[in-house]
């Protein structure tokens, strides 16, 4: 998943989005470049509010959240090594395997211990290449609609 910055301010937040005592307030100015693209590596949604963990211009080792309403999508495929886990607190991650199965993998990840920062970079790697990828030209519904139906043997080979 691929989005680009439309805004790096505070002001340009909704209200739900603004948090004080984080540092997240109408004045506060992120660490993006309007107009440019990042590669979404995990997405979570707390309470209605909705953040992107990219390689912002902060970037050194672990990604760093921001808030959605400050970019919009490029690229909306997701990535095939994300996995969905709904906590009981109700937090809504969205992530590779190994920040769900590693207790306390992003506090590991941002506390720069070796094996978490070694699994991250393997990953983005791996992320970055499937991103790289282009996007296949949708079929238009006329197309999809004179397609004669898959046959049993044919369905054996479909991706996915």
């Amino acid at each position: 998943m691929k989005i680009r910055c439309i805004a790096n301010e505070g002001a340009y937040l909704p209200e739900n989005y603004l948090n004080p005592p984080l540092d997240i307030t109408k004045e506060t100015e992120f660490k993006l470049i309007v107009g440019k693209e990042y590669i979404v590596y995990a997405i979570s949604e707390w309470q209605g509010n909705l953040s992107y963990y990219i390689c912002d211009e902060r970037y050194t080792y672990y990604p760093i959240h921001n808030p959605a309403p400050l970019f919009e999508i490029v690229d909306a495929r997701y990535s095939r090594y994300w996995q969905v886990q709904l906590a009981t607190n109700g937090l809504l991650e969205i992530a590779f395997e190994h920040w769900f199965s590693i207790p306390c993998f992003y506090d590991k990840l941002t506390d720069s211990e070796a094996e978490a920062v070694l699994i991250f970079e393997k990953m983005k790697e791996l992320m970055d290449a499937e991103a790289a990828i282009p996007q296949p030209q949708p079929f238009s519904v006329e197309e999809l609609l004179a397609m004669p139906p898959l046959q049993p043997d044919q369905l054996a080979k479909v991706p996915g």
